[in-house]
């Protein structure tokens, strides 16, 4: 055996265990969706109480600014703040975690409504079967206004090199592998 078929082994498990999951949430929005066509109108306060609102926070944008306003108003306005963590910091997920997230997300109803943030990329929910999506939320800037351009470029600044200048973009495009 090579050193290398923990590994593959692991990833084909991790891979069905997500096909698992999809198929588990799939189920479950057929099950909700039965249930909610079977049952008489609901108030639309209830409706309100499913929102779940995804701020993906785009760097050089006042993100943290807008966020805090998020958990100045929380309480006051009762929903919950959650930041989403992702490994190393990456902005795009393995399909695992884009599972586990659309489920967390979906199925975690003691924490609704919400308002998710973190630094991570667009995710279409309804390649999972999803049928009440979230609400994507955005801030973003002009990135060369952004900079005093002249200004950073004079004195050397990081923020100007130019790959940094088009850092926003793939935040919008998703967790194609073209985007990043």
């Amino acid at each position: 055996m090579s050193s290398i078929d923990p590994y593959i082994n692991k990833d084909l498990g991790e891979r069905a265990i997500a096909r698992h999951e999809v198929r588990e949430i799939e189920q479950r929005h057929t099950q909700d969706g039965l249930r909610e066509r079977d049952s008489s109108a609901s108030s639309l306060s209830e409706g309100q109480d499913d929102i779940v609102i995804i701020y993906n926070r785009v760097p050089k944008t006042a993100s943290t600014s807008f966020t805090n306003i998020a958990y100045d108003l929380c309480g006051k306005n009762h929903y919950h703040v959650l930041h989403i963590n992702t490994t190393k910091n990456n902005p795009v997920m393995s399909i695992q975690d884009q599972v586990r997230f659309v489920k967390n997300v979906t199925e975690w109803r003691e924490m609704k409504p919400a308002f998710y943030h973190g630094h991570v990329s667009f995710l279409d929910f309804t390649k999972f079967g999803v049928k009440r999506k979230p609400i994507y939320i955005n801030v973003i800037r002009d990135p060369i206004e952004r900079l005093t351009f002249d200004e950073c470029v004079s004195a050397g600044g990081s923020d100007c090199a130019p790959e940094k200048l088009w850092l926003q973009i793939p935040f919008f495009c998703g967790h194609y592998s073209e985007c990043w």
